[in-house]
C-alpha cells in the first residue's frame, strides 16, 4: 500500500515539475490534451498558449475547433517593438490577427500565414486574437494566444515578412531596395571596365567570339517592392546595380538582366523566389537558364536550353530556410511550399551525383560549394569557366549539362586567374551573382 501511495505520489509531482518547466508558457486545461497530440502528431514544440475561446452566441456550449483552426506557432522580434508571428491555418483562408487597436488582415499560403504587428507596451509577452475566412465566410472561433515575443541572437541579418504575401524578405535587400546603399564613384566604375577589356582582350587572343558574361540576378524586393513593409520605403534614382551593369555592357561584357522576365513572371503559380528563403527557387532559375542558353545558343546551336516538359516539377512542403535560420526558428518545424525540379532523361551521372540541395531542404547544399570541373565530351558545345555565389546551387546542374567542359570556380571565389583562363580558353566567363554581392563585381 505504502509503495502503490509512493509511487502515485512520484507520478503527480513528476506531472507538476513538467507542467513548470516544459514551456514557455501555460495553456488551459481545456486545451491540455489537444496540444499534447497536436505536438506528438507534429513535433512542433509549443511556444504559445490558447487563453481562451469564444462560444457560440446563445448556444451556451464552446463551438467546435476544427482541425485547421489557427495554430500560433512562433513569434519573433524583427526590429522592435515590430514582431512577426508564424502559424498554420486553413487553406485558402485569410487570418485577422488583433492586438490592442490594431487589426492585420493577410493572406496565407497553402495553410500557413505570418502576420506583423507593434508590440503593446514594454513586456515582451503578448496577448493576441486570431480568426479567419475561407470565402469570405467564418471559417471557425476566434483564438486567444498569450505569446512571449523573443529577439533573435542574430541582430543583423533577419528575417521580415510581408503582410500582403505569405513572404519572407532579409534585412540584408533593404539598402539596396530603399537606395541607401552608397553608390560607386566613377573612380571606381572606370577601374573596374578596365579590368573587364583587359580580361576580354586576353580571351580574344585564342577565340574573337569569346565573352564575359554578367547574370546579376535581381533581389525579391527588386521584384516584388509592393510586398515590402511599409516602414521600408522604396528609393528613387539610380541603383548600384543599374551603375555596374551600364558599366559592364559599355566595357563589352554581355550583360542578360532578369528584370523584365521576372516581372512578367512574377504571379506565375511556381514561384520565383523562395517564400521563406533570401535565395531564388528553382523556377526563378529555369527561367535565367532559358535566358543564358537562348543567348549561347546563337553562336552554339546544340546548347539550346531544355523545355519545362523535359523536367520533372515536384510539388511538396519541404523544410524552411534561411529567414527561419536568422529569426532562431528551427527550420525543421516550418515548411515550404515548393516545387522542386528533376531532369526526366538521365544525363551525365558525374552532374547528378552532386545534391543542389541538403536532401528535403530547400536550402542549397554544401557540396556546390567546391570547385568542380565537368567534362560531357561533347565538342558541338562550348567550354565555360563560372564565378558564383550561392544563388548557382539552383542552377548548378543545368549549366553543365550544356557545355562540353565546365569549371565551376569555389562558391565566393570572384579572383580572376590568368592561368585558368590561357590553360583552359574557355568560350564563356560567366558571373552569376545577386544583387546584393555587385561589390565582388566591382572590386575583382
Amino acid at each position: 500500500m505504502k509503495k502503490r501511495l509512493f509511487a502515485v505520489l512520484a507520478a503527480l509531482l513528476a506531472v507538476c515539475l513538467l507542467a513548470a518547466c516544459g514551456s514557455e508558457s501555460t495553456e488551459t486545461s481545456s486545451q491540455a490534451e489537444s496540444a499534447v497530440s497536436s505536438e506528438a502528431e507534429s513535433s512542433i514544440p509549443e511556444e504559445n498558449s490558447l487563453m481562451e475561446s469564444s462560444t457560440e452566441e446563445g448556444s451556451g456550449e464552446e463551438a467546435p475547433i476544427p482541425e485547421d483552426a489557427v495554430d500560433l506557432l512562433y513569434s519573433r522580434y524583427t526590429s522592435k517593438p515590430s514582431f512577426v508571428m508564424i502559424g498554420t491555418c486553413a487553406q485558402g483562408a485569410e487570418v485577422t490577427a488583433q492586438l490592442g487597436g490594431q487589426s492585420v488582415t493577410v493572406p496565407s499560403y497553402m495553410g500557413w500565414f505570418t502576420v506583423t504587428l507593434k508590440a503593446q507596451g514594454s513586456s515582451n509577452t503578448q496577448e493576441v486574437t486570431f480568426t479567419q475566412t475561407v470565402e469570405g465566410e467564418a471559417y471557425d472561433i476566434p483564438r486567444t494566444f498569450t505569446t512571449r515575443v523573443r529577439t533573435p541572437e542574430n541582430k543583423g541579418t533577419q528575417g521580415l515578412a510581408s503582410n500582403k504575401a505569405y513572404q519572407f524578405f532579409l534585412t540584408q535587400m533593404l539598402p539596396d531596395h530603399m537606395g541607401t546603399a552608397h553608390l560607386y564613384s566613377t573612380s571606381q566604375l572606370d577601374n573596374m571596365a578596365k579590368r573587364v577589356k583587359d580580361r576580354l582582350a586576353q580571351m580574344h587572343a585564342y577565340n574573337p567570339d569569346a565573352e564575359i558574361i554578367y547574370m546579376i540576378i535581381p533581389s525579391p524586393m527588386t521584384i516584388y517592392p509592393e510586398l515590402v513593409p511599409e516602414e521600408y520605403p522604396k528609393g528613387t534614382g539610380q541603383s548600384r546595380r543599374d551603375q555596374v551593369m551600364e558599366k559592364l555592357a559599355e566595357a563589352g561584357a554581355t550583360v542578360i538582366d532578369m528584370r523584365e522576365t521576372f516581372m512578367e513572371h512574377k504571379n506565375d503559380e511556381m514561384p520565383l523566389y523562395y517564400h521563406l528563403d533570401s535565395h531564388w527557387a528553382d523556377y526563378g532559375a529555369y527561367l535565367a537558364y532559358v535566358e543564358l542558353f537562348n543567348h549561347i545558343a546563337e553562336k552554339f546551336p546544340e546548347a539550346s536550353p531544355r523545355g519545362m516538359d523535359e523536367f520533372t516539377w515536384t510539388a511538396d512542403y519541404y523544410t524552411s530556410a534561411d529567414a527561419m535560420l536568422f529569426l532562431d526558428i528551427p527550420q525543421v518545424n516550418v515548411k515550404e511550399y515548393g516545387y522542386y525540379r528533376e531532369f526526366k532523361e538521365k544525363i551525365d551521372a558525374q552532374i547528378t551525383a552532386v545534391p543542389r540541395y541538403r536532401g528535403m531542404q530547400l536550402i542549397y547544399s554544401e557540396d556546390t560549394t567546391a570547385e568542380f570541373k565537368f567534362d560531357t565530351k561533347r565538342s558541338e558545345l562550348p567550354s565555360c569557366l563560372m564565378f558564383r555565389d550561392s544563388y548557382s546551387a539552383a542552377i548548378f546542374d543545368l549549366i553543365p549539362e550544356r557545355m562540353n567542359r565546365t569549371h565551376y570556380v569555389g562558391m565566393w571565389n570572384y579572383g580572376w586567374n590568368n592561368a585558368y583562363i590561357n590553360s583552359e580558353k574557355p568560350d564563356y566567363v560567366i558571373y552569376l551573382l545577386s544583387e546584393w554581392n555587385v561589390d565582388q563585381i566591382v572590386a575583382r
